[in-house]
């Protein structure tokens, strides 16, 4: 199953896309078509970035305030709370910039 199939039925990315951030995780969800992920790999990412704007929302921070040592700090969060996987920095690193542009 592709990005796009897995998109249509998800219960993660309606939650993402209809929370705060949502117009943010739609233009993310759409790179994520453009890419052609496999659904697991989109459920990665989705749930990274997801986790990224929780933690950034909890500490006072603006998604235009995303930068790469912000996004190093959440993923040193994050790793104490479970392991991080090989793409895991790449598909952040690519949200980051994204959202200082798009914000």
């Amino acid at each position: 199953m592709i990005a796009e199939e897995y998109l249509r039925t998800s219960r993660l990315f309606r939650r993402l896309k209809n929370g705060p951030h949502g117009q943010l995780v739609e233009l993310y969800a759409t790179l994520l078509v453009n890419d052609e992920r496999a659904s697991h790999g989109t459920w990665r990412c989705l749930n990274l970035v997801g986790g990224l704007l929780s933690w950034i929302e909890r500490r006072g921070l603006r998604p235009t305030d995303l930068k790469e040592q912000v996004t190093e700090r959440y993923l040193k969060y994050r790793a104490g709370k479970q392991s991080l996987q090989p793409g895991d920095r790449a598909a952040l690193s690519g949200c980051c910039r994204r959202c200082a542009r798009w914000a």
